[in-house]
């Protein structure tokens, strides 16, 4: 009687286990989603984001808008995929570093995180 007591007890805990883990596998779910769809565009992304330092520094943010939205026009009729909504701080962005420099006095928006990006590669 003591063990079936005690399996019993075994059993209660690992249903609760379970129960508590399923919240988990629709979390995971969604993070393989979205990994995947940045493993797919990475190559793009890549390609966009080198176009960016290397070439847009200098420029204003809506000139870069511009030229970024033609090199993801481009990206799609050469079939390289790409983000759709392409963003440097998504793609060579690092969130340590960025938080620091906000705490160092760099203002939130992108144009500023962009040009510390672009500076620091």
């Amino acid at each position: 009687e003591a063990q079936a007591d005690d399996c019993s007890k075994k059993l209660d805990r690992a249903t609760k286990l379970i129960g508590g883990l399923g919240g988990e596998k629709d979390r995971w779910g969604e993070a393989s989603a979205t990994l995947g769809g940045i493993y797919n565009n990475i190559v793009g992304d890549v390609l966009i984001a080198s176009g960016v330092v290397s070439y847009l520094g200098p420029f204003t943010a809506t000139f870069r808008d511009r030229i970024i939205a033609q090199w993801i026009e481009l990206c799609k009729d050469k079939k390289v995929p790409c983000s759709e909504k392409f963003q440097l701080t998504d793609t060579l962005g690092d969130a340590v570093k960025i938080r620091a420099w906000n705490i160092d006095g760099l203002p939130k928006d992108s144009f500023s995180i962009d040009n510390g990006i672009i500076t620091s590669q």
